[in-house]
């Protein structure tokens, strides 16, 4: 299978809707509690700021003009201050891969090159929040060598 990991642009925000529509789906399935069933799931304004931001990056994988996979980044800085050290790192805000493509690598490219682009601008890491109900991605993002950093803890009212 041929394919390309490229920058993303404007003309591509239709083509990432049905893949970030899976991702939701999976997040109302494991947490309707906080996720509502959507048609449209991806704010054209949101997607809009991350292309066009400086300080963010969205990356795909494209196979026949068909997207297969995304990820959504974004640098920040923390601040300094008497009890923080200072550094920068990139928040990966969302990452998809269409799920007749999961397993077969697509996944592993798509984070390797988040890797790539912290290291390009200097991060000290790569960081992300994912729900304790999705097992799966949590033995993906350890396996490639994530370990967890925090916990955000609940207590239902």
């Amino acid at each position: 299978m041929k394919y390309q990991i490229r920058e993303a642009n404007l003309s591509d925000y239709q083509k990432i809707q049905p893949i970030h529509k899976e991702v939701h789906d999976l997040h109302v399935n494991g947490r309707p509690d906080k996720y509502k069933p959507s048609n449209n799931t991806l704010d054209f304004d949101y997607f809009k700021s991350l292309v066009y931001d400086n300080n963010s990056i969205v990356y795909i994988i494209e196979s026949d003009g068909k997207i297969i996979a995304f990820t959504f980044l974004r640098k920040y800085e923390a601040a300094e201050r008497d009890t923080i050290v200072k550094n920068t790192y990139v928040f990966m805000e969302d990452f998809g891969v269409a799920g007749s493509f999961r397993g077969e690598g697509f996944g592993k490219l798509l984070f390797n090159k988040a890797i790539e682009f912290a290291k390009k601008i200097g991060a000290v890491s790569l960081e992300l929040g994912v729900w304790e109900f999705n097992r799966q991605a949590i033995k993906f993002y350890e396996a490639m060598g994530m370990k967890t950093q925090a916990r955000k803890m609940e207590i239902e009212i």
